[in-house]
């Protein structure tokens, strides 16, 4: 009795593990969502900030300025950053560290334009 209980149980969980295995080759998939937060500078947003414009900048996370608020820099400029601790990779990351920010533009009526970022990754 012991053993049908146990084996629908056995392939049961045979057929799930396969759900969980992630394809880590090549992707149009990501390629696409890259699309919607086209490439730009830090340069290029303070010269022309358009609030929630879409974005993503490259370079390295220099210092905590305040909670979920980072000093970015870029080789045009440097900017504040808003990310939310569940938004960061699970690696740890330094002023040495080059990452990939996904977000928006936020501009504001009495202070500096700001990035908010929606996706966080690690550059080799």
């Amino acid at each position: 009795m012991l053993r049908q209980t146990l084996t629908p149980a056995a392939i049961a969980l045979l057929l799930t593990t396969g759900a969980m295995a992630q394809f880590t080759g090549p992707s149009d998939v990501a390629q696409a969502q890259s699309r919607q937060y086209p490439p730009t500078t830090v340069q290029d947003i303070k010269a022309d900030p358009k609030d929630e414009m879409k974005a993503t900048l490259e370079g390295r996370i220099l210092r905590k300025v305040a909670d979920e608020e980072y000093l970015f820099s870029d080789d045009t400029g440097e900017i504040r950053v808003e990310i939310d601790d569940d938004d960061f990779p699970r690696q740890p990351v330094s002023e040495t560290t080059r990452v990939r920010l996904e977000g928006e533009v936020d501009t504001h009526r009495y202070k500096e334009v700001d990035f908010d970022v929606d996706r966080m990754t690690i550059l080799p």
